[in-house]
């Protein structure tokens, strides 16, 4: 090693290393990030592009949120984390481009990984629907912790699993985060020498906020218990899921319980 370049590796020893150590195999794993991020770049705009009503209304993104948005949600394949990110992207644009008031839920997504962010889907998509298709439900507000706290979803940990999640885990981290109120993690006797595993879930105001969001609707969060938000493209939905564990054992049963 030259003094020249001693004395470099002593002012930048990051970089000098990193461009030592691979030496021309740089370039390649240079060109290899710059597809990668512009097809993440790609599944964002998509996602983005679906969930807002009219491309031709002059809005526009909010630059603050815009910037985070690729540069945090840009290097995954994971179809649940553009839908997520594409969704607050088109949360922010506005007329004037000066609404960032979506920035908190960014960080919010940022925090969570694609495991995590499935679960959250998982748990509010079925709540949504379940809440819209029980009138006795619409006049619930779930803008009241005393209300919003007592809609609880019952799945099953088998399914999760299968579709991804990581149970022993992810709910532990949605629940520091505020995005469920409780959380249950158990088994339950199906029949004669058979155990039913499920998964329980409280909601909370900020899981519901954080929902609409995914979709462009924080605007109309409230209409959770009224109308379906729809679903998310190419994400697999779980098929067993209650408002309680006898009605989830109910549908586990009858049919057979089938995965495949």
């Amino acid at each position: 090693m030259s003094e020249d370049e001693k004395t470099h590796s002593i002012a930048v020893p990051g970089e000098w290393a990193f461009r030592k150590m691979l030496g021309p195999t740089l370039d390649a794993f240079g060109e290899d990030l710059a597809k990668a991020y512009a097809a993440g770049r790609d599944r964002i705009l998509a996602a983005a592009t679906r969930k807002t009503p009219n491309l031709e209304d002059g809005g526009r993104t909010n630059l603050r949120i815009t910037a985070d948005v690729f540069r945090s949600g840009s290097f995954t394949d994971d179809e649940i984390c553009a839908e997520y990110f594409g969704g607050v992207l088109a949360s922010s644009r506005s007329h004037d481009g000066k609404d960032d008031s979506a920035i908190f839920y960014l960080e919010i997504i940022k925090s969570l990984s694609s495991s995590q962010l499935k679960l959250h889907y998982y748990i509010y998509h079925t709540l949504n629907i379940l809440l819209s298709s029980d009138p006795a439900k619409a006049g619930v507000n779930m803008g009241q912790s005393a209300e919003s706290q007592q809609q609880k979803i019952f799945l099953s940990t088998v399914e999760l699993s299968l579709l991804g999640v990581s149970v022993d885990r992810d709910f532990e981290v949605l629940f520091r985060q505020g995005l469920i109120s409780e959380y249950q993690a158990q088994a339950t006797p199906l029949a004669v020498a058979k155990m039913l595993p499920y998964c329980m879930a409280g909601a909370t105001t900020l899981g519901v906020h954080l929902y609409a969001v995914a979709f462009n609707r924080l605007q109309d969060w409230r209409q959770i218990t009224l109308n379906t938000f729809g679903d998310m493209k190419d994400v697999k939905l779980p098929n067993y899921f209650k408002f309680s564990l006898d009605e989830l054992k109910d549908l586990v049963a009858t049919p057979p319980l089938n995965f495949t």
